[in-house]
């Protein structure tokens, strides 16, 4: 028995994986596939509209990671071109574009790289569509951290981290995320805390707003 989305994804050629755009597309294309029919799609669109992503299909997890081994299969050893895609896939800032991002991301090998080059990665994209749309939802910052855990990969290092939560709200945005998620086990720093608790957030901002305090009284005595 054939399996709809294998067979799609196996129509790409050699070819097309040197053209962006043309993988681009072919992506697109692959994340209906297997997604139950229309009944949720005028729901999935009221979801993604109000979040700020381009387009929202309600692809499962589960074939979004499909496609993500995918793409790291057939494209092993073109690390220059993933990063590439990856910039694509939050210019065109389809819901199911961004969780393909963090997936690839997360599991794009080291090589002789900076072992810091994965956080340096999420700090440009996030400051480029921030600078060029405005707000990102906090979702989008959150799977690309949580992802990135999952694959075992370093936490966001301290002089990194320090740096953003001094920066402009969509860079505290992310460094508070990112300090919620190192921070579950050991100690913060003064020089995290003080910028921390320095921070200006929006007003709106509840959520953001909860994990600071909640880091901030978590090392009250």
């Amino acid at each position: 028995m054939t399996d709809p989305l294998d067979d799609h994804l196996e129509q790409v050629t050699p070819k097309m994986l040197k053209r962006p755009k043309r993988l681009m597309k072919h992506l697109r294309e692959a994340y209906p596939i297997g997604v139950p029919a229309l009944a949720m799609k005028s729901t999935t669109d009221r979801i993604g509209a109000h979040a700020g992503y381009s387009f929202h299909l309600g692809t499962p997890e589960p074939e979004l990671q499909r496609i993500a081994s995918w793409t790291l299969t057939r494209m092993e050893g073109m690390d220059e071109a993933i990063e590439t895609l990856i910039g694509r896939l939050w210019l065109r800032f389809g819901r199911e574009d961004l969780v393909l991002s963090s997936l690839l991301l997360a599991n794009l090998s080291d090589a002789d790289r900076n072992p810091e080059w994965r956080w340096l990665t999420l700090v440009d994209l996030v400051k480029h569509r921030r600078k060029k749309f405005g707000s990102i939802p906090l979702e989008v910052m959150l799977l690309h951290i949580e992802e990135m855990t999952r694959a075992g990969r370093m936490e966001i290092p301290l002089n990194l981290l320090e740096r953003i939560l001094n920066d402009d709200d969509s860079m505290q945005a992310l460094g508070i995320l990112a300090a919620h998620r190192r921070f579950r086990e050991e100690g913060i720093s003064e020089h995290i805390l003080l910028a921390l608790n320095n921070s200006n957030l929006p007003e709106g901002d509840g959520l953001l707003r909860r994990i600071r305090d909640g880091l901030l009284s978590s090392t009250e005595a």
